[in-house]
């Protein structure tokens, strides 16, 4: 089981840094892409900026949902949940973990077929197939689903969880 939990923290360490890596890429492209638009205003301003900023905001933000998943830092509301009972919490997190699953497996076969049915669309300014951009959703939600597996399998760190929370062991808080 050890070897299982140091492969799938090795591939989610590889996933992440890929996945933040691609949103830096295409977050510098954005930038660019919106700077041109804003200074060229006042000349001719190229009419793909715009597009192009839309369709490199979309990419960044799916491939970055992965690492923030990882990292925890999506929404999430436990105040009802760690007050139940500990037979129930446990039912409400075996349901959360099936719903969320769930929702991000029928996102990636929605998301395939849609940008698919897009295929034959084309974004005029930019040159490209519309279901390039539409891509994103089921990319970025497969990423979320795979990195989401990986760390059922990697136990957590409670000493890692604990200078988070900025407690040690004596209870003392750090700085």
């Amino acid at each position: 089981m050890e070897r299982m939990t140091f492969f799938c923290g090795k591939v989610s360490d590889y996933l992440d840094r890929l996945c933040l890596i691609g949103a830096g890429a295409f977050l510098i492209v954005n930038l660019i892409s919106v700077m041109l638009g804003v200074f060229s205003r006042f000349y001719r301003p190229p009419i793909w900026t715009m597009d192009l900023a839309k369709v490199t905001l979309v990419w960044m933000v799916m491939l970055a949902a992965a690492p923030a998943l990882k990292r925890g830092e999506h929404m999430a509301i436990t105040m009802l949940v760690d007050r139940l009972p500990q037979r129930f919490r446990r039912f409400v997190v075996a349901m959360r973990v099936s719903i969320f699953v769930g929702i991000l497996s029928l996102m990636v076969f929605l998301g395939v077929a849609y940008a698919l049915k897009m295929q034959l669309f084309t974004l005029r300014s930019l040159g490209i197939k519309k279901s390039i951009p539409l891509l994103a959703i089921p990319v970025g939600m497969c990423l979320m689903l795979v990195e989401y597996a990986l760390q059922l399998f990697i136990p957590l760190n409670t000493d890692r969880d604990n200078l988070v929370q900025g407690d040690d062991e004596t209870g003392e808080e750090q700085l």
